[in-house]
């Protein structure tokens, strides 16, 4: 597996590690532990470090992703820090999941993309 779904006790978030080669089948996976751990725990923010990735899916799985991250995980909020070798198909995934309206934003770095998911709201 190419991702791991951790729970961050100190910051209260779930935290996903995303590395190598990443697949259809990782990312269902993923989705559905964070859906699980929301339905189990209430936890709502969710930290995406992908900086180590070197390939995720196919455009229209990718597209599908997007969807569903929106559909099913409503009212959550999404950081994603990403690798050169991903950038450009995080952004689409995150343009997916916004444009359906998901909370979601990409960064170039851990630190970045915690600072914003932890942001209060109001």
């Amino acid at each position: 597996m190419a991702e791991k779904v951790t729970i961050r006790e100190d910051l209260q978030i779930i935290q996903v590690d995303s590395y190598g080669d990443v697949n259809a089948e990782d990312l269902k996976k993923s989705l559905e532990t964070v859906f699980k751990i929301r339905q189990e725990q209430g936890l709502t923010r969710v930290l995406v470090d992908a900086t180590r990735e070197t390939s995720l899916p196919s455009t229209p799985r990718v597209f599908e992703f997007g969807s569903q991250l929106a559909e099913l995980l409503r009212g959550m909020k999404f950081a994603l820090a990403t690798s050169p070798e991903t950038d450009r198909d995080l952004r689409f995934l995150v343009t997916v999941a916004i444009n359906r309206g998901a909370q979601v934003s990409v960064f170039d770095s851990v630190d970045d993309a915690l600072v914003w998911l932890m942001e209060d709201p109001g």
